[in-house]
């Protein structure tokens, strides 16, 4: 999963838990010293747990309106592009999978099922062929019913190579051997359903399988298993308007300025054992300046109460974040995201230029244009500490602050080639990219940097013919394996012409072949493996230089209630919070 600016990490069926994988939104975060950990959670299949309504939360009043502010819009609110946290967290709000998280705040993840009566039945006990029964009185915003039909659709969609930027999982699995959408293109360009899914009935879909994949459960919780009405389809323009089968529906939506969200009618609390949908409405505001969003936010003016923010701290306003009255609006800590200088191998492709920008990169200086510690700690592995089997290890041993000297000795006199950094637009992603150039800059590189804006960054970088040589990106497990790290960044065969994951672009032969034996291995012994080829991967071939280990730190208003810190996304969760009274 992306970070806008990631994710969930799991093992296979009963195993502890972490955090998601998508992308992480481009932001900055106060970590203080907290150590990240892995969460612990589990799947159920306990009646009470996968039953509606949510569990009430204590003090809870049903009412008012809940406003998130932001730097800047989405990306991409289509279940079959959305890849990127506060994109998947707002999504959650309109549309509903076959899975989900429980979360209560305490690190503890619950997977149940969301549309799906359970998390899914392993119909013949080999993790080949999965099952999902979909729950009575589900409906879409018009009141009509969801159908296991309308999930199928939903899945074919994301086998479009023009709605392409989501999640690719389950994708693979029925297609597995190459890129994951070679052969089947998707409902625009012929067949209406995947091979190997079947849908018997309205309340039945299943999913047959090649090799076993026991984290199905774990994949059907993406976006990718939402349902879509092949007759809602508008292909390209859904990102604005998704057709709501969650507690809430599209009010207005202006890019760029505000998306308006209120109460869907035909949504039934009785079928939801996730979300409480407390607010009568949510709004997301854009285009404001993060500085100028926390500065609001610890003023608390009335009119700002009930509002919260995804976007870090800024530094100029961390100091006062620790004043009473303001420390307890926090929510902060490590996340499960890890965020990269990537570098596009396709035009460096030369290991030893990308071991110089290892030690040229100042990582301190990185966080301490966003915050310092707040944001996070220097990183040297391509997996988060949240991984489940995380060793640490540094290949290079670079200080934290670079080391120009090692520069010079490994280019020897010559000179790097000039270089093009991209970064986000947004002002402490310009601060950030300032303070990397900087660095790069005094080790002998010449950097010049390009903005992009911030609602087509992931976009930008993903297009495999992109023209630039590094740009930050943060990535988080989708569930607490290396198989949702390694794979989606390091496979090649995965590469496509646009909505990269594997923004090194890196292809190794070697690396795919290792990948593809890991996934054959008993669940027990994947975690070490996955572990052994992030140390193989930098080590012989250091595709791109991992920055620094996640940190956030959030403000919300003083009228906010139970706002905590989702291990899912990395982000305030929205799914059972409130305003209070």
């Amino acid at each position: 999963m992306r970070l806008k600016g990631g994710a969930l990490i799991v093992g296979a069926l009963a195993v502890a838990l972490t955090a998601a994988g998508c992308s992480e939104t481009t932001s900055g975060g106060d970590s203080d010293t907290q150590k990240a950990k892995t969460q612990t959670g589990s799947i159920s299949y306990e009646a009470a747990d996968n039953t509606g309504p949510a569990k009430a939360v204590d003090g809870a009043t049903r009412g008012g309106t809940i406003t998130v502010l932001l730097n800047s819009d989405f990306e991409h609110l289509d279940p079959a592009r959305n890849y990127v946290n506060l994109q998947q967290l707002t999504g959650s709000l309109i549309y509903r999978s076959l899975n989900g998280y429980q979360e209560d705040g305490s690190g503890k993840m619950t997977l149940v099922g969301d549309l799906a009566t359970n998390p899914g039945t392993d119909v013949n006990k080999d993790c080949k062929v999965w099952e999902f029964k979909l729950r009575d009185g589900l409906k879409y915003e018009d009141g009509s019913a969801v159908t296991s039909k309308d999930v199928a659709y939903g899945l074919a969609r994301s086998f479009a190579p023009e709605l392409n930027e989501g999640s690719h999982y389950i994708q693979q699995w029925l297609y597995p051997g190459g890129t994951y959408n070679a052969s089947y293109k998707g409902p625009y360009e012929g067949g209406q359903m995947p091979a190997g899914v079947e849908t018997p009935d309205d309340k039945t879909i299943k999913f047959t399988f090649a090799a076993p994949h026991c984290d199905m459960p774990y994949a059907a919780a993406l976006p990718a298993t939402a349902p879509v009405p092949q007759a809602k389809d508008t292909k390209g323009q859904y990102d604005l308007r998704p057709f709501s089968s969650g507690p809430y529906k599209v009010k207005s939506y202006t890019r760029d300025n505000l998306l308006e969200l209120e109460r869907n009618p035909n949504w039934d609390a009785n079928t939801d054992p996730i979300r409480t949908a407390y607010p009568d409405s949510m709004k997301f505001s854009f285009g404001l300046e993060q500085q100028q969003i926390a500065e609001r936010l610890v003023a608390d003016a009335p009119a700002d109460q009930m509002s919260l923010t995804w976007g870090d701290t800024p530094p100029a306003v961390l100091p006062r974040t620790t004043a009473a009255g303001v420390a307890e609006r926090v929510a902060k800590g490590p996340t499960q995201y890890v965020w990269y200088l990537g570098v596009n191998n396709q035009r460096i492709k030369d290991k030893k230029i990308r071991e110089a920008l290892y030690y040229g990169l100042d990582r301190d200086a990185a966080l301490k244009a966003i915050g310092g510690t707040s944001a996070g700690t220097p990183a040297s592995t391509l997996m988060s500490p949240t991984t489940a089997g995380f060793e640490k290890y540094d290949a290079y041993n670079a200080p934290a602050t670079g080391d120009v000297n090692k520069v010079k000795e490994i280019l020897g006199g010559t000179t790097p080639p000039p270089l093009v950094l991209a970064h986000s637009n947004t002002p402490l992603r310009t601060a950030q990219a300032e303070a990397i150039r900087a660095s790069l800059v005094k080790a002998g590189f010449q950097v010049t940097l390009k903005a992009i804006e911030a609602t087509s960054y992931y976009d930008e970088v993903g297009r495999k013919n992109t023209p630039f040589d590094l740009y930050l990106h943060g990535w988080g497990s989708d569930w607490p394996t290396g198989s949702t790290i390694i794979p989606p960044l390091y496979d090649s065969r995965e590469i496509v012409d646009e909505g990269n994951q594997n923004l090194a672009y890196f292809a190794e032969p070697t690396v795919d072949a290792e990948i593809d034996r890991i996934k054959t291995l008993p669940a027990a012994e994947q975690d070490a493996a996955w572990m052994a080829l992030d140390k193989k991967i930098m080590t012989d071939y250091l595709p791109e230089i991992p920055a620094y280990y996640d940190a956030t730190h959030e403000l919300f208003g003083s009228k906010v209630g139970n706002a905590f810190l989702s291990d899912a996304f990395g982000a305030i969760q929205v799914s059972k919070i409130y305003v209070k009274q």
